[in-house]
């Protein structure tokens, strides 16, 4: 009896540790894993449309990559200060932040912010999807009403939406 008991504790504590390791881990996913989960769960939300998530899918990924590589010396944007698809985003230089990392997740999130809101606007799953880009924002410490699109501030807000605006409009052509 005594050993049945003790096996029961041994594996009560080892699920709890598993548990808890793997809720650690989820807890310390980057800044675009978080915004991709977002992502997925406000397309299902919304009705099948492959063709038009496709779309969603690359621009959050360009909003997401060229928000990262802006601030990464060593790296290249795929859209901004480019044209791609006979749409132009340009861009004027910037000079590196100080914390780059900070800056790196503070651009990704304004960018796919603005872009999400913008796409799943009048999605069937809107009010839940909606809640939800404003709850990760707030998660992450930002003021969702900075709309400033004048990054040669220095902020990457401004960047992240200098970015998600040169995505929409790209979106219209």
């Amino acid at each position: 009896m005594y050993r049945i008991l003790l096996l029961n504790i041994k594996i009560f504590i080892l699920l709890t540790l598993t548990l808890l390791t793997f809720n650690t881990a989820n807890a310390q996913q980057s800044v675009a894993r978080q915004w991709n989960d977002e992502l997925l769960h406000a397309i299902r939300n919304d009705f099948a449309r492959p063709t038009v998530h496709a779309r969603n899918l690359f621009h959050t990924s360009i909003a997401l990559y060229d928000s990262w590589a802006i601030y990464t010396p060593q790296s290249e944007t795929f859209f901004l200060g480019k044209t791609v698809g006979g749409y132009s985003c340009s861009l004027v230089p910037i000079d590196l932040p100080g914390n780059v990392q900070e800056s790196q997740e503070k651009a990704m999130s304004y960018a796919a912010y603005r872009l999400l809101r913008h796409r799943f606007q009048n999605s069937p799953g809107a009010n839940t999807s909606l809640a939800e880009f404003d709850a990760l924002m707030d998660e992450l410490g930002y003021d969702k009403d900075f709309t400033s699109v004048d990054y040669l501030s220095g902020d990457p807000a401004a960047m992240g939406n200098y970015l998600a605006g040169c995505l929409i409009n790209f979106g219209f052509q």
